[in-house]
């Protein structure tokens, strides 16, 4: 199977937490430094993005009081895990097609991440799990 060439590589790793605040202390000893953290309505959770020394970046999604968020099913199941991998991408709407073709499934629609400042997508493959795709500057 070919590379996609249109995705450019990792740009950060989502974790589903229980807990934003004793998360964000146990990666701070890791090493991270976080954004305040913010609330992105659209997918009903409080999101905050942690940057390592190494510019590794993680994101930390914890659901929004009693709505139902994506990560609901992660925390009952598993408990605080790691939930996606994020690949910065150009041209979304061509690289989700890229992706169906090879047999992943489109959970949802491209739609604005308020707390990354790009265009979103999340897909699905039953041998790798959930990705996200991100393009900036659109």
């Amino acid at each position: 199977m070919e590379k996609i060439r249109s995705i450019k590589g990792i740009d950060h790793i989502g974790y589903a937490v229980k807990d934003m605040a004793e998360a964000k202390e146990k990666f701070k000893a890791l090493g991270f430094d976080f954004s305040p953290e913010m609330i992105d309505e659209l997918r009903d959770v409080n999101v905050c993005v942690g940057q390592g020394m190494d510019l590794m970046r993680i994101e930390l999604l914890s659901p929004i009081g009693e709505k139902k968020s994506p990560v609901d099913t992660y925390l009952r199941k598993l408990g605080s895990t790691p939930y996606h991998i994020c690949y910065r991408c150009e041209g979304i709407e061509e690289t989700i097609g890229e992706l169906c073709r090879i047999g992943f499934t489109q959970l949802s629609n491209v739609a604005p991440s308020v707390p990354l400042n790009g265009n979103v997508c999340f897909l699905f493959s039953a041998e790798i799990g959930l990705i996200e795709l991100i393009e900036y500057g659109v």
